[in-house]
């Protein structure tokens, strides 16, 4: 009888791997779930990590996935999955854990649940920490050796660390939308502060990492935690503010600029609605392993949750890649095109995201597509934007004043801190102060499918100045909708690791890539190029004053590059996808919010205010019982040095001897000189004074 049972076992498992081949099968739930909360590795320092461990109840080992920020997720992890409230973050641990996986997320050391300290965003020691746990994975006896990640955000960029370090078991990676290079895609893009980094990340995470790990899962040794991390810990915004131009710093911390260092197959997603899809398609463009890239309309969430939709299945698409790469099995992942893209179309711009957007699913060979047609778009007199070369026209040049209130409308693209609200709106207020160039009603739809290139030639009265270049759709009713920008620090032209000042009245070419694209303008619309010196709300204004100048014409005729993608021939097949099992997400549900825009006439300031607050208790049902975070932002218009960011993060949880309130405040200050930044926090228990500290530095301005 035993032997009947263990032949039926062997038939049935060959029949299991015969079919997977067949049919492009993919692991099936089988297996109860195991979930262990009290998981302490130790790394190579002697300090121990705060994990949770999520697999098969069952004899046997198994693939491994890991996954690891400092957000205080290990409360949230679920023993099961619930297919209406799906997060991949909280309950994709247990739907792969059935599925023949086991899963481990850990805490950043000095962060959550995790022993020891972080004075700095993507330490050394945190590095070595992942090397560590990834090899400590896969010697563990429920482990098959194989280990692969997840993660997007701060779990997408963490895994390029990873792969650059490249640990004998790590086997794949699966890279969410993320960045490829920390100082230009998140901090200072174009050389520029983002005003993001410290409305809401640095305040935000100033109090998470002061606050306390969870008893639950660290026992006993809870204050002796808390009390290291007090001690020692400092807040992340120092890191940002006093690295203000590229260096190593930035790389010990980015996969840019050598790519060949990740060495193991890799699957990249973003959205368009997110910040990050430029980034992920570039990295994508420049791996040299078997790989495969998926760009959705969706915003900063995992692809079942996001808005905007169409949302997707998305686990299902990683359950196909890690049960090829970790488990061997043929689900056809590979026979598909490499590129999976979503092509928007026209939609009227709203403050917040879109439930659904507008477009359509693509297959691509490659990114960008080889096919297309690489047109340069001319600037001419009277906003006249053109295929027609103005080299032989007179040379001449459009001038204006530096306005570092212009981006009321830009919104603030990543969302920030309350997502899904602050999107570009009609972009028309902004146009009134900044020069425009806009083709005629185009005569039939064109698509761009890659990365658009504003060559400008430039001039201004200032040593130092910013240009920022934006690409619209404009509607027969004139509604103008972003499409792509992007903006360069004319002092960083050569280098973002040595500003140099410009002579006052001198010509430079500027190339500014724009954000990648993946869009149809329709036929009767217009295309539109916006170019203004501000984008207050996603760059820290310049300091100096200047009158600048756009040169067009003669010898330095000044355009913009627009991918013209033609149509595919032969054309591929259609990307098919599961649905999402998450019914449409309500805006309301996700965030209480505010975003304003405020202007004082009496002394020439806007102000943007931000706030966004979440009330009750977590779904964990335990710890944390609220969150507060809210800042002020002014700039001057008749003094563009001086601009202000005030922000505050209060996180509430319950500890053992009653409520907790960990409160960060911070104050970043400019003028012509300098950047001062002090940052606070204070810790109450049971509304007794535990813990209050401040730090202060101030670093000369570079031509910023």
């Amino acid at each position: 009888m035993i032997l009947m049972l263990a032949q039926h076992t062997v038939r049935f498992i060959l029949i299991s791997l015969l079919t997977a081949t067949v049919l492009g099968a993919v692991s099936q739930p089988r297996y109860k779930v195991k979930i262990d909360r009290t998981v302490r590795p130790v790394m190579r320092d002697g300090v121990e990590l705060g994990a949770v461990v999520v697999r098969p109840d069952a004899e046997g080992r198994f693939p491994a996935i890991m996954n690891y920020t400092p957000y205080r997720t290990l409360s949230h992890v679920k023993s099961s999955y619930d297919e209406e409230k799906y997060s991949n973050t909280t309950h994709g641990p247990s739907y792969f854990a059935e599925r023949g996986y086991a899963v481990v997320y850990y805490d950043v050391r000095g962060t959550g649940n995790s022993g020891g300290s972080s004075q700095d965003i993507y330490s050394e020691k945190e590095q070595n920490d992942a090397y560590d746990m990834v090899e400590w994975i896969a010697a563990q006896p429920w482990c098959d050796g194989g280990v692969g990640m997840w993660g997007y955000s701060y779990g997408g960029v963490v895994q390029w660390q990873v792969g650059i370090k490249n640990p004998p078991h790590l086997k794949t990676l699966v890279v969410g939308s993320s960045n490829d290079d920390v100082y230009l895609d998140w901090v200072y893009p174009g050389g520029s502060l983002r005003p993001y980094m410290f409305d809401t990340y640095s305040p935000l995470m100033a109090a998470f990492n002061f606050a306390p790990p969870d008893i639950d899962l660290v026992g006993q040794k809870w204050t002796e935690i808390w009390e290291e991390r007090l001690a020692n810990n400092r807040p992340w915004g120092i890191g940002y503010i006093t690295h203000p131009v590229h260096g190593s710093y930035w790389t010990d911390r980015s996969l840019q600029p050598d790519y060949s260092r990740v060495k193991v197959p890799t699957l990249l997603w973003s959205g368009w609605a997110d910040v990050y899809p430029t980034p992920i398609l570039r990295a994508f463009a420049n791996l040299e392993v078997p790989k495969k890239v998926l760009v959705g309309p969706w915003g900063h969430w995992w692809p079942e949750m996001a808005v905007p939709g169409p949302r997707i299945d998305g686990r299902h698409e990683l359950l196909k890649w890690y049960d090829h790469w970790l488990k061997g099995m043929d689900t056809g992942v590979m026979d598909e095109p490499p590129v999976t893209l979503f092509v928007k179309e026209y939609k009227e711009p709203e403050p917040a995201m879109y439930i659904d957007d507008n477009g359509f699913w693509r297959f691509e060979n490659e990114w960008p597509p080889a096919r297309n047609e690489n047109t340069p778009m001319y600037l001419h007199a009277d906003g006249l934007l053109s295929e027609d070369s103005s080299a032989s026209a007179p040379e001449k040049a459009d001038q204006y004043t530096y306005d570092p209130t212009v981006g009321a409308t830009s919104g603030i693209y990543w969302g920030g801190g309350v997502l899904p609200w602050g999107m570009a709106i009609d972009q028309r207020t902004d146009e009134a102060l900044t020069l425009t160039y806009t083709t005629p009603p185009l005569e039939e739809d064109v698509e761009a499918i890659g990365e658009p290139i504003a060559v400008l030639y430039v001039s201004s009265s200032a040593t130092s100045a910013y240009f920022h270049v934006k690409l619209t759709d404009v509607a027969p009713d004139g509604t103008s909708k972003w499409i792509a920008d992007e903006g360069l620090l004319a002092s960083h032209r050569n280098s973002h690791a040595v500003p140099e000042p410009l002579e006052p009245g001198e010509i430079y070419e500027l190339r500014i890539p724009l954000k990648f694209v993946a869009y149809v303008f329709p036929k009767g619309h217009r295309i539109r190029v916006d170019i203004a010196s501000a984008d207050f709300q996603n760059a820290w204004p310049v300091a100096e004053k200047a009158v600048n100048k756009i040169h067009r014409g003669g010898r330095n005729p000044s355009y913009v590059v627009l991918p013209i993608t033609p149509t595919q021939d032969p054309k591929l097949p259609t990307p098919e996808f599961k649905p999402s099992p998450r019914p449409a997400p309500k805006l309301a549900d996700l965030n209480t919010v505010k975003h304003e825009i405020t202007r004082d006439l009496v002394s020439d300031t806007v102000t943007v205010h931000l706030m966004a607050q979440r009330n009750g208790k977590s779904d964990d049902g335990r710890r944390q019982t609220g969150r507060y975070i809210s800042s002020n932002y002014t700039v001057s218009k008749a003094n563009p040095a001086e601009a202000s960011m005030r922000a505050g993060c209060r996180l509430t949880l319950n500890g053992p001897e009653g409520e907790i309130i960990v409160e960060s405040s911070e104050t970043l200050v400019s003028d012509i000189t300098s950047f001062r930044f002090l940052t606070q926090v204070e810790v109450t228990v049971q509304g007794k004074p535990h813990f209050n500290k401040s730090w202060r530095v101030s670093v000369p301005r570079r031509l910023n």
